[in-house]
């Protein structure tokens, strides 16, 4: 089926990036082969953060948007007006009266007479936040839950233009049409083809309900931040486990227990305003009831909003159910070298104009051509990648599901729920290939991680299998706290590529042989 870019060296060094060929230059994904170096990131210490060459944007300045605002200012960059607007409101906001704080938004465009043409202007046109060094670290939470921030490929482009941009100045005539537009047309259309249901009776998805963003948390961003000025006085409720970061960009006021908590809630007549959900869950793998969240959404006139990036478009059919689907990159891309997001709307939903009305007040053609022309050269074929990464995670599942040093393993086909996901399966659909597994003790899971001998680190849904600590990197702060939803701190991820399936059951396989090894010299009396 041609290169995907399915292979990448195992167990990489620290800091190097987990992409394929090597020396590809805007990665998404940086090796962390042990659980010191993944603790050590999760704590921003120095002796892991100086060995970086690239990590996940939207929690690390990669080394181009660094050398940004270095060029001729100090502070943070940002493609949007409207986020360097906000960013720039938050800091003022918490400078206190005795110690005032001189905070700027400066706008860099290029000018109307520059003869470069006026089909990269636009894009080379960016918003710098000027701000004292000390308060980096507020920059940086805004930067990293709004995920508004720039692409580092995009970040190399204004370097390369940076000597033809005029600053302070954000007239709107000195904005121009975007580079490739038949791109973002041909990810819309595509878009729209995967997310149409198979089930009688329903329309097809028009590319006109299809928004795309610089990745998905901005995405969920977006609609929150809609859904708040549309409506500011009612509650948006987070159903299930999902990521930490949408919690924090939801600043919801919901529950996370139970759908019958959830409809108590609603018969409490306390006005809800959306339902936010995970299909499957990322990390428990577990799948909301979305028919019964439909009879309710339908009973108590709510939005539902589902993000179904763990199974993706290719694998369920959830659209009947729900009124916008967010979320794109992983699996849509398997190079893990752009990233990108989409809000889908439902056609036949009833909340179709409101949405629109929502999204469109807010949205900024923000989406770098570049990054979207790789993106639509990564997604060829996806479909076929999809079905090909279900069929490798299956023998590894019967693997460690049957182990006995492995506690409990965390995929829909074998999760309480998955009843809920048979039902929402397309005709050729799977179970996904992003699993989680818990080990009986949190030292056997440390051994196995620093053992495996696969990629380790970030991300998910690459063309190659790919593992982390999840609690350690993604909810470090929060780790005592995560437990009672059943996600212990020694929990792995595991994404499985495209790689022969027997060589990842092997590597998998040959880390468990050390586990062994491991436990039948120490019970680990008191390590569980």
């Amino acid at each position: 089926m041609g290169d995907f870019g399915s292979l990448s060296e195992p167990w990489m060094p620290l800091g190097k990036a987990n992409v394929y060929p090597q020396d590809e230059l805007y990665a998404v994904s940086v090796s962390l082969p042990t659980l010191a170096l993944v603790i050590g990131l999760s704590r921003k210490e120095e002796w892991v953060l100086e060995n970086l060459e690239w990590s996940y944007p939207r929690f690390y300045l990669n080394k181009s948007v660094r050398d940004l605002p270095d060029a001729p200012i100090s502070g943070m960059v940002f493609r949007s007006s409207n986020a360097a607007r906000l960013c720039a409101a938050d800091l003022q906001a918490v400078a206190s009266e005795s110690q005032p704080r001189v905070i700027r938004a400066v706008r860099f465009v290029m000018p109307l007479e520059s003869n470069w043409g006026s089909s990269a202007t636009h894009w080379a046109n960016f918003t710098a936040v000027i701000f004292p060094c000390d308060w980096r670290k507020q920059a940086m939470a805004l930067w990293r839950d709004t995920d508004s921030g720039l692409s580092t490929r995009h970040a190399t482009y204004y370097l390369e233009e940076f000597d033809y941009l005029d600053s302070d100045s954000s007239e709107p005539t000195f904005r121009t049409p975007a580079l490739q537009t038949e791109a973002v047309a041909k990810i819309k259309t595509f878009l729209a083809q995967l997310a149409t249901s198979e089930q009688p009776g329903q329309p097809a998805v028009n590319p006109d309900d299809v928004s795309l963003y610089l990745n998905g948390m901005n995405a969920t961003y977006a609609l929150s931040e809609g859904l708040a000025s549309f409506a500011a006085d009612s509650t948006v409720a987070a159903y299930g486990w999902l990521y930490p970061e949408t919690d924090d960009v939801l600043k919801r006021d919901g529950s996370e227990e139970e759908l019958d908590q959830l409809e108590s809630m609603l018969e409490s007549s306390q006005r809800t305003r959306a339902v936010f959900c995970e299909l499957p869950s990322n990390i428990k793998l577990s799948s909301p009831n979305l028919h019964r969240i439909r009879a309710l959404a339908d009973k108590y006139d709510f939005l539902v909003a589902c993000d179904n990036t763990m199974a993706g478009y290719v694998n369920v059919d959830a659209f009947p159910y729900v009124d916008v689907m967010m979320s794109m990159t992983k699996t849509f891309s398997g190079f893990p070298n752009v990233t990108g997001g989409s809000l889908v709307i439902n056609s036949s939903s009833h909340h179709r104009q409101t949405l629109h009305t929502i999204i469109s007040s807010q949205y900024e053609n923000i989406y770098f051509p570049l990054d979207v022309e790789v993106l639509t050269k990564n997604s060829k074929n996806m479909s076929w990648r999809v079905r090909q990464c279900n069929q490798n995670t299956l023998p590894l599942i019967k693997l460690l599901h049957s182990h006995p040093s492995v506690a409990q393993v965390n995929h829909p086909s074998i999760a309480p729920t998955e009843p809920v996901y048979r039902s929402l399966m397309r005709k050729d659909g799977g179970y996904g290939n992003v699993l989680s597994i818990i080990l009986h003790h949190p030292r056997s899971a440390e051994h196995f991680y620093n053992v495996l001998d696969i990629c380790k680190g970030s991300s998910f849904g690459t063309n190659f299998t790919l593992a982390i600590p999840y609690v350690q990197l993604a909810n470090y702060w929060n780790r005592e706290k995560v437990p009672k939803y059943g996600v212990p701190q020694h929990i792995i991820r595991i994404s499985v590529g495209l790689e022969d399936s027997e060589s990842i059951v092997n590597a998998v396989a040959a880390a468990l042989r050390e586990v062994e090894r491991l436990e039948s010299g120490d019970v680990l009396n008191g390590d569980a």
